[in-house]
């Protein structure tokens, strides 16, 4: 799913072939038994390609939000989201590594769910080591990001959270 959303033309559209990136292609592919993280040598690489913003639409897709809801998390304006999309623009680099970031921890909550409706559930919904606050909220940055990281991380291996 990760290769299909990073190189998605839009909705409807095919995806584009998978580039073969610092690492070689074997950190996109799918399936996996149990959850990597993205290499940096990689993610770096797809950064500096460049994401393309049409991969909002998949993403938002995937994560079952609203594309306004993505384009917050991902820090765009969503009227400036709209004009890369329709531009064909990549991503700004904050706003690609942001996707890396939700697409990195939603797999993990997969991982730890073991179903994509649990998992999505519980990034939604509010707990209580994040105050009122929803998983998808920390999410905006890298340091919320590896709080939840941590909790996800407790659940999966018996730790209290």
């Amino acid at each position: 799913m990760l290769a299909q959303i990073l190189f998605s033309q839009g909705e409807g559209d095919a995806p584009q072939s998978t580039p073969r990136y610092a690492g070689g292609a074997s950190e996109l592919a799918e399936g996996r038994d149990v959850f990597m993280p993205l290499p940096a040598a990689t993610a770096y690489a797809m950064l500096k390609r460049g994401v393309p913003s049409r991969s909002l639409l998949p993403l938002a897709e995937y994560l079952g939000l609203s594309k306004d809801a993505v384009t917050a998390y991902v820090g765009l304006y969503r009227a400036t989201a709209h004009r890369k999309i329709t531009r064909g623009d990549t991503l700004p680099i904050h706003a690609a590594e942001s996707m890396l970031r939700l697409l990195e921890l939603c797999r993990l909550a997969e991982d730890t769910f073991t179903t994509p409706d649990t998992a999505a559930a519980w990034m939604r919904t509010a707990h209580p080591m994040l105050g009122p606050d929803a998983p998808f909220d920390w999410a905006k940055s890298a340091y919320g990001t590896m709080h939840v990281k941590e909790i996800l991380t407790a659940i999966k291996y018996g730790n209290s959270a």
